[in-house]
């Protein structure tokens, strides 16, 4: 797991990391109407890629390849290594999560973010889930815990594929202790972070994982990308 705190990108750090993306990346980056939501794209591409090519050291970041199913997760065409991806981004914040061998699903949200946490709980989460929303004694803690529960459960559908599609009230989640009611064939291990009005959250299907989360820095995705400059 790493993350990445987009106001702390320098203004001359941009165009270094732009450079790491590809062309379909590059050209869907410029479509962006608000400069914030590019950066924080950007800053989650430019992230996943110096990642990976910090566990494969002779691939360049520029040179992966990604495909996307149908709901969207992305997966790595080439080079193969066997690793599973996701990645998220908001305005002020990225994240990626790697894993080998597991399916593995991450989001990031600011929970500072102005929404009516109680009415959208009750018309998406599980009856459980927005009770636990509609136990808050005021909107802003509400709100706190309705993102806490929307990013595991975002975390879990991108984890096995779904993406929203396979519904929000079709499992349920627990904040305390952090865990997931699914299916009797399903079974995923989650963790959750909370960094500066942010939550990150990321699943596993498989049982039990152990996350490690890294903040990560633009001079070190830089750096990677300059070390396969001749």
């Amino acid at each position: 797991m790493f993350f990445i705190d987009v106001a702390q990108i320098a203004d001359d750090e941009w165009p270094k990391l732009a450079a790491l993306l590809d062309e379909a990346e590059t050209a869907r980056a410029a479509r962006f109407a608000f400069e914030s939501d590019r950066r924080a794209y950007v800053a989650a591409h430019a992230l996943l890629r110096a990642s990976l090519s910090e566990r494969a050291k002779w691939v360049a970041p520029a040179a992966w390849r990604f495909g996307a199913t149908p709901h969207g997760k992305p997966f790595l065409l080439s080079p193969r290594t066997g690793l599973d991806v996701s990645l998220s981004h908001t305005r002020g914040m990225a994240a990626v999560a790697i894993a080998s061998g597991r399916d593995v699903g991450v989001d990031v949200e600011s929970f500072l973010k102005p929404r009516d946490a109680l009415k959208v709980a009750e018309r998406f989460f599980a009856p459980e889930e927005a009770a636990i929303v509609r136990a808050q004694s005021d909107p802003e803690s509400q709100s706190e815990v309705f993102f806490a529960i929307w990013t595991l459960k975002e975390a879990v559908l991108k984890a096995d594929g779904r993406g929203l599609a396979g519904g929000l009230d079709s499992f349920v989640v627990s904040l305390s202790p952090l865990a997931v009611s699914s299916g009797p064939d399903e079974s995923y291990g989650v963790a959750q972070w909370r960094r500066a009005g942010f939550f990150v959250a990321a699943a596993a299907r498989g049982g039990d994982a152990t996350f490690r989360i890294e903040e990560a820095r633009a001079t070190a995705l830089i750096r990677a990308g300059k070390s396969f400059e001749a």
